[in-house]
Order: structure tokens, then sequence, then C-alpha cells
């Protein structure tokens, strides 16, 4: 099933020729079914990438509020 726009009752007026842009539509969507393919193993990959990247940015926090004490020393010196 396609998207399916409506407009949406407003009172009408004295409006700009562009007035149009302001209308408020509905928009209703019915996405399509999705077939995935997986195993536990690529599961516990990804789990293992995410834990990884979770690592790497506690990391490059600890880094960065390091070099942010240190600009705050500098400003205020």
């Amino acid at each position: 099933m396609a998207d399916k726009f409506t407009k949406k009752a407003v009172a009408g007026g004295d409006t700009p020729a562009d007035s149009w842009k302001d209308v408020v539509v509905e928009k209703e969507s019915q996405p399509a079914k999705v077939v995935q393919s997986l195993t536990y193993r690529q599961m516990e990959n990804q789990v293992a990438s995410i834990d990884a990247q979770v690592s790497d940015l506690g990391n490059k926090k600890t880094a960065l509020v390091a070099e942010m004490a240190k600009v705050k020393t500098a400003a205020e010196g």
C-alpha cells in the first residue's frame, strides 16, 4: 500500500498565494513487510562491535575532558 496524504480541515480566509505551503497534511503509511536473515553469531559480532565503539568513545571523551580542563586553565590564567 502506498503512503496516503490527507489534507486537514482548516478555517479559510484571505491568505497569500503561497498559503498552501502552510496547510497541515496527514501522512498515513504502511511500510512493506521486511524480512531479514541473521544468525546468533552475527548478532554476537554486532554486540562486540558496539562494545568496542563504546569503549573507544569513552577514551575519546576522557581525552576531550582533559583537553577542556587545559583550555579552561589557559583561559582563566
